[in-house]
């Protein structure tokens, strides 16, 4: 049974978007494979976290519970991954650790099925969404970030899991997107996004932009084709793919 309550945060980062979560009254479990960003959301969210209103976990989603590498970038902490691939991509040398894993079946076990998932860590969204589309319980709502060598996998295992209608959001549009005219999820805010948050959710999303699945396909084909004839200036940004289940 969902948790209407709760929210999952897979790649908490800089915890931008749990302070949201935070903000809007839900209670939110955060999952962040890099220590030192655990570190520092340790010391942002101390009341949170004594509270109990947050739990965040220093470990790595995966598809078992074990120990495996992680690769933190020297820079970009965001484009830290489980996949040197991804850690290296700009040609950087990443920091290999450690780190304990966990599947999203264990959390489920431990915490409840949560109303909203969000999901942001380089190259696993896809694993994720494999997930998901196999437990017998799904969040209400999703959010993963697309890819042009995942896109058509995340598309199709949300299809398979019953979600029934889908949103492209631009990431790159968050810092400067307003209030939404209704509150669709829990408390009534006045809040600004940074340049690393996800943004609205759920209810919070334009109601008319929600489309089906054939529609939000091929409307990610375009953006894909634009960014390859003009990345600078025709497909700016990076897009999420949000996902309303039919439960």
């Amino acid at each position: 049974m969902i948790n209407n309550n709760l929210i999952y945060d897979f790649g908490f980062h800089n915890g931008d978007d749990t302070d949201f979560y935070l903000a809007k009254g839900f209670q939110v479990v955060a999952v962040e494979a890099d220590p030192n960003l655990v570190k520092k959301g340790i010391e942002r969210f101390s009341q949170q976290l004594q509270d109990g209103q947050l739990i965040l976990l220093n470990k790595a989603v995966s598809d078992n519970d074990g120990i495996q590498n992680f690769y933190i970038h020297p820079i970009k902490k965001d484009w830290s991954s489980c996949f040197k691939e991804y850690a290296e991509s700009d040609g950087s040398e990443a920091e290999v650790i450690s780190v304990e894993t966990i599947c999203l079946a264990t959390l489920y076990k431990l915490y409840g099925v949560p109303r909203y998932l969000k999901v942001d860590i380089e190259g696993c969204d896809l694993m994720v969404a494999q997930h998901v589309s196999q437990l017998p319980e799904k969040p209400l709502f999703i959010s993963l970030e697309t890819s042009k060598k995942d896109y058509a996998g995340l598309f199709a295992y949300l299809f398979v899991a019953g979600y029934v209608a889908y949103q492209l959001v631009n990431q790159g549009n968050n810092i400067n997107r307003p209030a939404p005219g209704v509150n669709g999820e829990g408390k009534r805010i006045d809040y600004k996004f940074s340049q690393y948050s996800s943004g609205y959710f759920g209810n919070d999303l334009p109601p008319d932009k929600w489309l089906s699945y054939d529609e939000a396909l091929t409307r990610y084909i375009k953006y894909k084709e634009l960014k390859q004839i003009d990345n600078q200036e025709l497909g700016l940004g990076w897009v999420d793919l949000h996902a309303r289940h039919a439960g």
